[in-house]
């Protein structure tokens, strides 16, 4: 950007000039570098965290599902052929699965995958917050939401056709988790109770604000403020400055 440049002339004049290093420090000055938007750079954050949901909630319903299918060795494929017919099908379901295969799976599957969600989320935000440019930081977004779809992308081209075939054709798991099934009637009934909401109801409040976006919230402020710990150190005036920079040696 301009302030990298201001600061590449610079010092290109001091290396030339060396004996006037005094004078070019004197005359020559790059300006201070600072962020152009403060606001769009949270949204950016915000925006990446969005992004990011998505893998999150993949990562609870993984260890929901090894938490709830039994643990004992069940097929997960059958043939099905109705009266009649002269040729089945085969289908494919989730079902059970050994201990010490979920055990692999929370090792070698679950703890990766959400230790990867979270150092994507940190190094994201990082990088959005050390660009400075309003367009750097849209373009930074668009790019780091672009990347997050590179997993999918590279399972679609090196998987094989049956591999595929088999996840599309996969039938839901679903489990009873004991709660009463709600009749027509009973649904009617809570549906009247909802249209007698006012301002005063705080039901209508926890409606209005999704639990989801307050969650994501948090988490974008807990990777701002994990970066503003990690880099800036408090000034004496109670502000906070970025970390001294030394040339390696």
């Amino acid at each position: 950007d301009a302030w990298s440049t201001r600061v590449f002339v610079r010092d290109s004049l001091k290396l030339m000039l060396p004996d006037r290093a005094a004078e070019i420090d004197e005359q020559v000055d790059p300006g201070e570098y600072g962020v152009e938007s403060y606001y769009l750079r949270m949204i950016c954050c915000f925006i990446f965290v969005l992004g990011l949901w998505p893998d999150l909630c993949g990562s609870g319903d993984l260890f929901r599902l090894l938490y709830n299918v039994p643990t004992r060795a069940m097929p997960w494929m059958s043939y099905k052929k109705a009266p009649g017919e002269k040729e089945g099908s085969v289908s494919f379901h989730v079902n059970g699965m050994p201990l010490h295969w979920k055990i692999i799976n929370v090792i070698v599957v679950f703890i990766p995958k959400v230790y990867i969600w979270f150092l994507t989320a940190d190094i994201g935000t990082a990088f959005l917050m050390e660009t400075s440019t309003i367009e750097g930081m849209i373009i930074n977004a668009v790019a780091l939401n672009f990347i997050l779809g590179m997993d999918e992308t590279i399972a679609s081209a090196l998987m094989s056709p049956m591999a595929k075939h088999m996840l599309q054709n996969v039938e839901d798991y679903t489990w009873d988790s004991g709660a009463a099934v709600e009749t027509d009637r009973e649904a009617f009934q809570r549906h009247t109770q909802d249209t007698a909401w006012g301002l005063h109801s705080p039901k209508l409040y926890a409606q209005l604000v999704p639990p989801r976006l307050m969650v994501m919230l948090v988490i974008s402020i807990f990777f701002i403020c994990k970066y503003y710990s990690e880099k800036c150190t408090p000034s004496a005036d109670g502000g906070l400055v970025s970390n001294p920079i030394r040339v390696p040696k």
